[in-house]
């Protein structure tokens, strides 16, 4: 097949994905913030324990866990991350969103989840069972707010760790999150976020994994819904924060496009991404640290 019939083939049939994307979301909400079934527990734990192995790969190697207050962004379906950083030695864990997607979560799973997860010291891993049994607890927080007020989801807490994963490309306005994210980070705060930047349904992103690049803005846009891709690129992420007073600002590339499908999927993009240096990359982790303000204290949790 010629260049310009693929390409053709593979606008249509993302306009069709786009389309079927747009309409699950309208009937059913936003449901499935990962492939992995709640009726699958073990391939959940399989899943928490490699997101929680790459946020800990691309955080600074001097950053200790041990008595850290984190804040988690978008966690989904499961706190899992944040019964393993207790594990590890942090202080509290909160963690907020848009959706309830975890506040029904069994403490059975996290009990099942430590029994896989070796690392922490005895009395560390004894109080992430204690916080994670414990409903309500403030060291093992919820919060849940359509706006995403992160202030405010926040209950008056500050952070020297804020994760997330494969959240920020979700937002509609990342600049928004990451100054509000900014009120609530103390002096030093580190921050990783896994970002994926590829096309998220799953077919199509196989076979042309940069697909949603290919529609104007205004096209793109008529199959708006929460949650869809923003499509912001690494040198945007890097930018919105950089602007907000965060230093040491790197995104490192975790996957790139195959190296068969490469020149096909980086033809025929629309503007303004046709061209750029970085479209050959699927996703990897920003990283950052916040120097704070002169004359500003953190604050306790």
């Amino acid at each position: 097949m010629n260049s310009v019939l693929r390409n053709l083939e593979m606008t249509v049939l993302g306009l069709g994905f786009l389309g079927l994307a747009w309409g699950k979301n309208k009937l059913n909400g936003y449901t499935t913030p990962n492939g992995v079934a709640k009726s699958d527990p073990e391939g959940q734990i399989a899943y928490l324990l490699d997101i929680f192995a790459a946020l800990r790969r691309f955080m600074p190697p001097d950053v200790d866990l041990r008595g850290r207050d984190v804040l988690e962004l978008s966690p989904g379906a499961s706190r899992g991350n944040g019964v393993l950083f207790l594990a590890l030695g942090a202080r509290s864990y909160h963690a907020i969103d848009v959706f309830d997607l975890a506040g029904g979560e069994e403490p059975g799973f996290y009990e099942r989840l430590l029994d896989r997860f070796p690392e922490g010291r005895i009395a560390d891993r004894a109080r992430a069972r204690a916080f994670a049994s414990t409903p309500g607890l403030r060291e093992f927080g919820y919060a849940v707010g359509r706006d995403f007020d992160i202030p405010r989801l926040a209950e008056g807490r500050t952070f020297d760790l804020i994760v997330s994963c494969a959240a920020f490309e979700h937002y509609d306005h990342p600049a928004s999150a990451i100054a509000a994210m900014t009120q609530v980070a103390r002096p030093g705060c580190e921050t990783v976020h896994i970002i994926d930047l590829q096309t998220h349904s799953r077919w199509i992103r196989e076979h042309d994994p940069n697909n949603i690049y290919r529609y104007p803005e205004p096209l793109y846009r008529l199959f708006a819904f929460p949650g869809q891709p923003n499509r912001q690129r690494p040198a945007d992420y890097v930018s919105d924060f950089e602007s907000r007073g965060w230093s040491d600002v790197r995104f490192v590339p975790s996957r790139t496009v195959d190296p068969a499908l490469r020149e096909a999927s980086l033809r025929g993009l629309a503007a303004p991404f046709a061209g750029q240096a970085d479209m050959a990359v699927l996703d990897g982790a920003l990283t950052a640290r916040y120097p704070g303000k002169t004359g500003v204290s953190g604050a306790s949790s």
